[in-house]
């Protein structure tokens, strides 16, 4: 009997060992409802109506953005934001997630994940594809974005856009 006994207290007590060894390797935490993810839903708010103008104020003015694997400026990501609601209407996001991660490195990234979906303003073809968008910061200013989505329709419509204006 005190075997069994000593077995199961030492089982306990190897468990709780194991716990809290999880526990210390974790890499960071992770709000939806903090500062910097109410920030990212406005952005994204903004860009749904049809004016990211407001990016500036939380972009580091050196910052690096990506749409995919091409690189832009803060102008060259806000006029390419604002520019998709020239050729779409209807404009959303399903399904949006925003959550931003506090990692134990000191680092900080808002993710954004959501089903972006629009109507062209041009062929009248509907689209829907999925999105994520990663937000790096440091102290209160985006300092990188990269948004990765499927873009055989964005670019199938500003061709017909270049076409119909002879751009």
């Amino acid at each position: 009997m005190k075997q069994t006994i000593l077995l199961i207290f030492s089982f306990i007590t190897f468990s709780c060992s194991q716990i809290n060894e999880k526990k210390d390797n974790n890499i960071g935490i992770i709000k939806n409802d903090d500062q910097k993810s109410l920030i990212i839903e406005k952005l994204a708010d903004s860009y749904l109506q049809g004016n990211f103008d407001i990016a500036r104020e939380y972009f580091k003015p050196e910052g690096k953005h990506y749409f995919n694997d091409l690189e832009y400026d803060v102008d060259g990501i806000i006029e390419g934001y604002n520019f998709h609601s020239v050729l779409f209407e209807k404009i959303k996001h399903n399904n949006r997630k925003i959550y931003t991660g506090y990692m134990n490195n000191g680092t900080v990234h808002t993710f954004h994940d959501f089903n972006w979906s629009a109507k062209s303003k041009i062929s009248g073809k509907e689209y829907y594809y999925p999105c994520h968008c990663r937000w790096e910061w440091e102290s209160n200013k985006i300092t990188k974005t990269s948004c990765y989505v499927d873009p055989t329709g964005i670019l199938a419509e500003v061709k017909l856009y270049q076409e119909k204006n002879k751009q």
